[in-house]
């Protein structure tokens, strides 16, 4: 899996570049085994002014049917920005890969009838 971090309108830390990464390994370990990349992109939008200004934006991309999940969160602290946008992806995730199982079970099997019949 490809992790892609960049920062727009100031310095990236270590100490960021270390969080940013951690949750990507987090979403990596607890997501399917189909992904390919993760990208993040952190944003301060007032600059020195201050305020809720600091947006994480995170795109994953799988790798069956090339889809991509986005998520993005805007908070005043950059560290929760980050968790949030990542929590997102990760209900995201699950969503689409949820809504991909249930098409392909078969509706109405006769077995299935049949059990709900005998109770």
């Amino acid at each position: 899996m490809h992790i892609d971090v960049q920062s727009r309108g100031f310095s990236l830390s270590q100490a960021l570049q270390n969080a940013v990464e951690g949750e990507a390994r987090e979403y990596a370990c607890r997501s399917p085994k189909s992904l390919a990349s993760v990208r993040i992109r952190l944003f301060d939008t007032n600059g020195p002014r201050g305020g809720s200004d600091k947006a994480c934006l995170v795109q994953a991309r799988l790798w069956k049917r090339r889809k991509s999940i986005v998520a993005s969160h805007v908070d005043s602290d950059l560290y929760r920005a980050i968790a949030a946008a990542f929590a997102k992806l990760e209900r995201g995730t699950r969503s689409v890969l949820g809504a991909r199982k249930a098409r392909r079970r078969p509706a109405n099997s006769w077995l299935d009838t049949a059990l709900i019949v005998d109770r």
